[in-house]
């Protein structure tokens, strides 16, 4: 009642000790219950302890339920809806590094050069400026957050994001299959096999597009010397 009526620490300590094995023990049964390997005890722990906490703070006696009968749907609610979240997270960091792995062999399709030292590191500089073109059109995704990895000065924010609406403005200067191809993979996520089914194409073509797209929005950037990836 201490916890109720006066939002108590202590009391909040000693009944968040007291009930800390009820949350272990349901997260044990889920965890035993476990269809795959993804993730670990640990999380399933943290999750009951989100349970278990919301439950003490929403209990009220007065309801007529004991405590565990009415934090029981809670704590597992709550292991269920934090997992959805991690495994979605996962996923999706997955799907990036997918994409980014994708996107730095279509670059790199044609043999660097040997031999010339300058050669190669105009080569390595265009790949370079293509995977940070690339950082920038992915940047005002769909399925991207805008704020997302930005620095922290305000200035540099609004200016990252200015310089992405440049970026994208010059998309439209693109032949009609390099800008569909830049939008289905950048907008959209999605790899070049889907656009490859979606536009008809081979995966090579689809790969070979992509380089094509990026270099001509490289040469766009310079002609137009406003965007500074260009330099």
């Amino acid at each position: 009642m201490r916890l109720r009526t006066r939002g108590d620490d202590a009391a909040r300590e000693l009944l968040s000790a007291h009930y800390l094995p009820y949350a272990r023990a349901q997260a044990a049964k889920l965890y035993a219950r476990r269809t795959h390997d993804g993730f670990e005890f640990d999380e399933y722990l943290q999750f009951a302890v989100v349970g278990l906490m919301e439950s003490l703070e929403r209990y009220s006696p007065d309801h007529g339920a004991q405590f565990k009968t009415f934090a029981t749907p809670r704590i597992i609610g709550a292991m269920l809806n934090g997992l959805e979240r991690l495994s979605e997270r996962q996923q999706q960091i997955g799907l990036r590094r997918r994409l980014a792995a994708e996107r730095t062999a279509s670059l790199a399709a044609g043999a660097l050069s040997e031999g010339n030292a300058q050669r190669l590191l105009r080569e390595l500089g265009d790949i370079g400026v293509g995977v940070a073109l690339g950082i920038l059109l992915e940047g005002t995704g769909m399925l991207v957050d805008h704020d997302e990895g930005l620095p922290d000065n305000a200035y540099s924010r609004v200016e990252l994001r200015q310089l992405r609406l440049q970026i994208w403005r010059l998309v439209e200067n693109l032949t009609p299959r390099e800008r569909d191809v830049i939008r289905l993979h950048y907008q959209q996520l999605k790899p070049f096999e889907e656009i490859a089914i979606e536009l008809q194409l081979t995966r090579g073509r689809v790969s070979q597009l992509h380089q094509q797209g990026l270099k001509r929005l490289h040469s766009l950037t310079v002609r137009g010397g406003r965007c500074d990836i260009a330099y």
